[in-house]
């Protein structure tokens, strides 16, 4: 994100928030050791680790039930998918008015 905005000529000196509800995973990210389990993120946790080390990003856990992200990486039951619809102000431009 950082590289993109500086290509778009908008100066950011705070650190990146990356918001997450996954404690294991921020865990993972700022101690990697090595699991079974972890051998697929293997470049991924170093990459955050060392920007995590650098000051460039700072990880906030996010409760599951406040992870707005979830409507675009998840299936969701539909009373979800509609409280977020609604948190991200989308309106559904097909429904007859």
């Amino acid at each position: 994100m950082k590289i993109i905005l500086d290509d778009l000529k908008v100066k950011v000196d705070n650190p990146v928030q990356l918001y997450c509800d996954n404690k294991s995973a921020m865990s993972i990210a700022h101690k990697p050791v090595q699991h079974d389990r972890t051998k697929h993120i293997e470049i991924d946790k170093h990459f955050i680790k060392d920007n995590l080390d650098r000051g460039f990003v700072i990880t906030t856990h996010v409760p599951t039930e406040l992870q707005i992200a979830d409507i675009f990486t998840k299936g969701l039951p539909q009373g979800r998918f509609q409280d977020l619809v609604g948190k991200l102000g989308m309106i559904d431009i097909h429904l007859p008015t």
